[in-house]
C-alpha cells in the first residue's frame, strides 16, 4: 500500500514539476511517509524514474502485444500499432517531460534510462523488419539504416510534432507512415 501511494505521488510531482526539481523530501511529505520508508521500496530519486521508465515501456509493449495478437497482414499491424502508440503518447506525457529534461539538463541518469528505450524499440523494430524480409514483404539494403530511419520517424513524431504543426492526428500520421514503408517515396509512372 505504502509503495503503491509513494509511486502515486511521485509519477504526480514528476509530471507536474520534471524529475530534477522534486525531491524526495516533497514526495515524503506528500505521500504521508517518513523518506525511509520510501528508500525502503527505492534506493534514490533514480530508482523511482527508472521504475517509471521502465512502467512506460511495459506499457507499450502491452499496446504492441495487443495488435499482434489480432494477427492483421503486415501492413496493417504497423498502421495499427503506430497509431495506438501515438494515442498512447498523446494521453501519457511522462516521455515527453522526461526527454527535455534530459535535453535541457544534460542529465547523465535520465539519459543513460532514456537509450534503455530506444534499444528496445529499435530492436523491437529490428525483429520485424527481419520477419517481414524472411516472409517476403519488404525488401531493404541495410537491416540498421532501415531500422534507424523507421525509428527516427516514430520518435520525430512522438516528441518533436509539436503546436507549431498542425494537431497531431495519429490515424493520418501512422497512414503516411505506412504508406512510406509499403511504397517508398517514388513515385508509380502510369
Amino acid at each position: 500500500m505504502k509503495k503503491e501511494q509513494i509511486i502515486e505521488v511521485a509519477r504526480e510531482l514528476f509530471h507536474q514539476f520534471g524529475f530534477k526539481k522534486v525531491s524526495m523530501d516533497e514526495i515524503s511529505q506528500k505521500a504521508g511517509v517518513t523518506k525511509k520508508t520510501i528508500y525502503m521500496y527505492f534506493a534514490s530519486k533514480e530508482e523511482l524514474l527508472k521504475y517509471f521508465i521502465q512502467e512506460e515501456i511495459e506499457s507499450m509493449k502491452k499496446i504492441v502485444e495487443e495488435v499482434e495478437g489480432k494477427e492483421l497482414e503486415f501492413f496493417q499491424g504497423i498502421n495499427e500499432t503506430i497509431y495506438k502508440l501515438l494515442k498512447y503518447k498523446k494521453e501519457r506525457n511522462f516521455l515527453k517531460i522526461i526527454t527535455k529534461e534530459a535535453e535541457w539538463l544534460k542529465n547523465p541518469i535520465i539519459i543513460e534510462n532514456l537509450k534503455l528505450i530506444d534499444e528496445q524499440i529499435q530492436n523491437y523494430i529490428k525483429s520485424k523488419l527481419k520477419i517481414a524480409k524472411e516472409k517476403g514483404y519488404i525488401q531493404y539494403e541495410d537491416l540498421e539504416i532501415t531500422t534507424y530511419l523507421i525509428y527516427k520517424m516514430y520518435i520525430a513524431l512522438i516528441f518533436e510534432w509539436d503546436a507549431k504543426n498542425k494537431e497531431l492526428d495519429e490515424q493520418k500520421i501512422a497512414n503516411s507512415i505506412s504508406k512510406i514503408l509499403i511504397k517508398g517515396l517514388r513515385k508509380e509512372v502510369e
